[in-house]
């Protein structure tokens, strides 16, 4: 849980900076694009709080044993599913900083009339992608390994 808001704290930090900055030759112009991740949603904090029975609780509609899950199964199913929540969120400001990118590089390859501008513009649109891969690794690394349903003795 703490590793989840802490990798998309990372995320929100690192990709608040300008990620694509390209100007044309002819007026001067700047365009910069920045991308953030989307607010976090979801029940983080609740996953020890309805382990410890503050939250919703009863069997599982689809439970057909008729028997209960234990804690420990409650806990790693409510970390398991922030996780995905997070490495998807993770995913999709990745997805939307890349087309950002090669928005911005069709943008300025219509406006380059030479070589040295074509050239530039892809490079512009090659250094966003690698920043955003960066960004999704160092969340990524953040976030940590997935849960680990514990099992007793």
């Amino acid at each position: 849980m703490v590793r989840t808001v802490l990798a998309l704290v990372v995320g929100l930090v690192i990709l608040a900076t300008p990620a694509v900055a390209a100007a044309d030759d002819r007026g001067g112009t700047t365009t910069t694009t920045t991308t953030t991740l989307p607010s976090p949603t979801g029940p983080y904090a609740s996953c020890v709080a309805l382990v410890a029975g503050t939250g919703a609780s009863g069997p599982r509609p689809n439970d057909t044993r008729g028997d209960s899950q234990s804690p420990a199964e409650t806990l790693y199913e409510c970390e398991l599913k922030d996780y995905r929540q997070a490495t998807a969120q993770i995913d999709a400001a990745f997805r939307q900083a890349v087309t950002q990118a090669r928005v911005q590089f069709r943008h300025s390859i219509r406006a380059a009339h030479s070589a040295a501008q074509r050239s530039a513009a892809l490079q512009v649109m090659q250094a966003a992608i690698i920043q955003a891969a960066t960004v999704r690794s160092a969340a990524l690394v953040t976030l940590g390994p997935p849960p680990v349903l514990k099992k007793k003795g």
